[in-house]
């Protein structure tokens, strides 16, 4: 009745609202999400007794309708109502089917909470379906078994209860109050309230237990996951709580809505469920779960369409309101998934077009339902108008309309709002259409475009992959290589400086030393285009004179063009600017590339000539062209095109030595510096390369600046009072460093890993040892963490000796994390005597 009609009101779809009203709801929110908070036993027995009150308060009411009819109950009649196909009727009742059965999934997710074996969870779903079935059957008989008397049957009383009120507007307690009179209506009453409990008892419990279930799987925050004593989920819970309270200030239109929304979003979450478990049924052969997954596919479709769809199966349709919410849901719905997409760090998610296409499909066809109901309402109340409009003017021209002209006159309304209704169910079935085509290709397009970049980043890993694994056996290989390389050329070295060895065994060990260093060349190149094609080769900017660069390459190959009588010229024209800024090695190594090539392929007699010119300046920067000219053999037009590719060797050149990647490593360092090179050839003429450079000008050296470098130049070092301590595992490369760093005049102490390393220098007194040359890849304790563990002594004297990696990890990141470890300088093997010397000199000069 009107008991809590007070306070301010307003209306909401043609329904006033009241705060007495809203506030009754806040409090049965709030009632029972305190009670679902509690949890445990407490909740529990809240529901068992509301769910008996409810089974009990029908029972009775229905065994006093039983015994209060004329007649046998179940024979009520009519059966169905008239005008109207039986089987369409049943459905009427069958589609609100998900909706109703929305609140069973709170039995299964109360799991979380309960012992509750699946079997058992089954058949506690069975009896509750089978008695709310039950209990929704036995409600409707007791509402058509005693209408008024003032009506013939319940079809005319039913059909009449928009123009009723009181307790003849509600028929089930209009029966009971016929049976039981007020105790009835009393019995009745408890049992809605029952009714009404167990429903927000079990809402909470499933919505909280699904928001649960989504943090315990990361894809919301822990928060939403935190229990409380009962085990229960206590933030959830509050958190749907919160979100429910402003609904009753919608008032009670807003049920209507919140049932329609509800109805069709259960009837496609059945849907998803059914297709994941057809799905799954697939890949575990089960015959039946696919029937029974498939058949819940089709029904969930035929209810979506019953629902949506307005005149295709059913007599009425949802309102602009419902269309207009179930819009707001689904944006909501994307929303939502972009935040839980972004939190799926396991990539679980998003890799389904289908839902993409349904979900866009439910906005846009629930947009065109929202635009024709709306449309639809204007249309009504607009000829409504009109017409009520022309009976006012035939009023004033005294022309009154009888009983019968009225009746035809809402006859023709009826009619125009049929054409009106048909017109746009046509066009509302072409948009359909035309919009599923359209996200039909685009979708279509996205799941082709998203495999290929699936497939393009598979394929990117599986080269990642690939290129750590070369990177790694490489590393490997490298230092395998270099350490048996280490003791040819150590031991090649110190026979040589034998007294007394015969001419011709010198002969050997000079063509010994010269394979030597040719294989290890041809290691480095290996090694070096392994770096390029991984992206790990990077410039190393410094201070560089190139006219003393050209100096030093003129002297490196001046013996061996004399030896094939080549004449052989390195010149500098018009060089204004001699000290740039670049990586000085690197384009050391352009230099030395491209004079080697033109040595091996220049014919004895022939002539090599290699010139350096800067061709323009600006005010901080200038162009360098670098061309190396030879008369030899020169290359056949198709080699010419992929001189620079690697690995490629021109036939003719088979008996000339080497990998093939010397210009594919220049053309690389060239266009790292953001340069150019260019070959002009021709067979049995020559070749010229051309290499345009652009380099910063560095600044001019002040006079410390020179005269360090002076004393870096000079080696007056006394070797002989140092004593150095020699790290290294391996007794042969102990062996040849040992000799060679006594030939130097070094007093040697040596340590087999980096743990006696460690104890000889914290043993010794501080200026012992002058400095250590430290092995890597050692047992015990490797070279980093020895280096480490010096530099962490307390005697600062000793924590700060000099230490110089002496290891045949000779990459630059190895460098770098010998510098890292705290180390001085980096010696690479098989050990070069002029750099172990000049890197010692520094060092130790310091």
């Amino acid at each position: 009745g009107d008991t809590f009609q007070f306070g301010f009101h307003y209306r909401v779809a043609g329904f006033d609202v009241y705060l007495g009203e809203a506030l009754l709801s806040l409090f049965a929110l709030l009632l029972f999400g305190v009670v679902c908070i509690h949890g445990g036993r407490f909740a529990a027995r809240v529901q068992t007794v509301m769910a008996l009150i409810l089974i009990v308060g029908v029972l009775i009411g229905f065994g006093a309708a039983v015994r209060g009819y004329n007649g046998n109950l179940f024979a009520v009649s009519p059966g169905f109502v008239p005008r109207k196909m039986h089987a369409l009727a049943v459905v009427n009742i069958v589609a609100l089917a998900p909706w109703a059965f929305s609140g069973f999934e709170s039995i299964s997710n109360s799991t979380q909470e309960f012992a509750f074996s699946p079997r058992r969870s089954l058949r506690i779903m069975l009896f509750a379906v089978i008695t709310s079935a039950a209990a929704y059957c036995f409600l409707s008989l007791m509402a058509v078994s005693a209408p008024p008397e003032s009506y013939e049957s319940w079809v005319d009383y039913i059909g009449n209860l928009g123009f009723l009120s009181g307790l003849k507007g509600l028929p089930t307690f209009h029966a009971v109050n016929v049976y039981l009179g007020k105790p009835g209506l009393v019995i009745l009453g408890v049992t809605v309230v029952a009714g009404v409990v167990t429903g927000l008892v079990g809402n909470y419990i499933a919505a909280s237990r699904l928001i649960y279930a989504l943090a315990e799987d990361d894809l919301l925050p822990r928060w939403f996951a935190e229990l409380n004593g009962t085990n229960t989920p206590k933030n959830a819970i509050l958190f749907v709580m919160l979100l429910s309270l402003p609904i009753p200030f919608l008032g009670r239109t807003a049920i209507s809505w919140i049932v329609d929304v509800n109805t069709i979003g259960a009837t496609i979450a059945y849907a998803y469920t059914s297709a994941a478990a057809y799905r799954r049924a697939q890949d575990e052969h089960s015959g039946l779960y696919r029937l029974t997954g498939g058949v819940g596919m089709v029904v969930s479709v035929l209810f979506f369409l019953y629902f949506m769809v307005p005149n295709l199966w059913s007599a009425s349709a949802l309102s602009a309101e419902s269309y207009l919410i179930l819009i707001a849901w689904s944006i909501l719905g994307f929303g939502f998934f972009r935040y839980i997409y972004l939190r799926d760090t396991h990539r679980r998610l998003g890799k389904s077009t289908v839902v993409w296409i349904v979900l866009l499909f439910l906005i846009f066809f629930a947009s065109m339902m929202w635009v024709r109901q709306s449309t639809r309402s204007t249309t009504r109340e607009v000829l409504e108008d009109l017409n009520a409009y022309n009976e006012r003017e035939l009023a004033e021209y005294g022309v009154e309309m009888n009983e019968q002209e009225r009746a035809d006159s809402e006859y023709y309304l009826e009619q125009r709002m049929e054409i009106v209704n048909a017109s746009l169910g046509r066009s509302g079935m072409i948009q359909t259409i035309l919009i599923m085509a359209a996200l039909f290709i685009m979708f279509s397009l996205y799941n082709s475009m998203m495999q290929r970049e699936r497939e393009m980043e598979s394929r990117k890993i599986e080269a990642e992959q690939r290129n750590r694994a070369k990177s790694v056996f490489l590393s490997n290989m490298s230092h395998d290589i270099r350490t048996p390389m280490n003791a040819i050329i150590g031991y090649t070295a110190l026979a040589k400086k034998v007294e007394g060895v015969p001419a011709e065994e010198m002969e050997f060990l000079d063509k010994i030393e010269s394979s030597s260093e040719h294989l290890l060349a041809l290691i480095n190149d290996v090694l070096e285009m392994s770096r390029i094609e991984s992206g790990k080769m990077e410039l190393e900017v410094e201070r560089t004179d190139l006219l003393k660069t050209l100096d030093e390459v003129r002297d490196l190959f001046a013996a061996q063009m004399q030896a094939k009588h080549i004449t052989y010229t390195v010149e500098a024209e018009h060089i204004v600017n001699r000290m740039v800024l670049c990586d000085r090695n690197r384009f050391n190594r352009v230099l030395l590339n491209l004079i080697s090539n033109a040595c091996k392929f220049t014919p004895d007699g022939g002539q090599v000539n290699v010139t350096l010119t800067q061709s323009d300046s600006l005010e901080a920067a200038g162009r360098y062209e670098l061309r190396v000219r030879d008369t030899g053999v020169g290359m056949s037009p198709e080699f010419a095109e992929r001189v620079f590719d690697a690995y490629s060797r021109e036939r003719t050149a088979s008996s000339i030595q080497g990998t093939g990647l010397g210009m594919a490593i220049t053309k690389n360092i060239v266009d790292l510096m953001q340069g150019t090179i260019e070959v002009e050839t021709e067979p049995g003429k020559g070749t010229e390369f051309l290499v345009r450079l652009y380099f910063p000008f560095a600044p001019e050296a002040n006079e410390e600046e020179l005269r360090q470098t002076e004393e870096l130049a000079k080696n007056d070092l006394d070797f002989s009072t140092m004593k150095l301590l020699l790290v290294d595992d391996n007794e042969i490369n102990r062996e040849i460093a040992t000799m060679l760093l006594e030939d130097m005049g070094f007093a040697i102490d040596t340590a087999e890993n980096g743990q006696l390393a460690l104890d000889a220098v914290a043993a010794s007194r501080p200026g012992e040892y002058r400095a250590v040359l430290m092995d890597i890849q050692m047992p015990v304790m490797n070279g980093y963490e020895a280096a480490r563990a010096i530099r962490a002594l307390p005697d600062e004297a000793l924590a700060s000796v000099p230490i110089i990696a002496m290891s045949a990890n000779a990459f630059a990141e190895d460098v770098q994390e010998a510098h890292n470890a705290g180390m001085n300088a980096h010696i690479a093997k098989p050990i070069d005597v002029k750099k172990m010397t000049d890197t010692l000199t520094e060092v130790l000069r310091r």
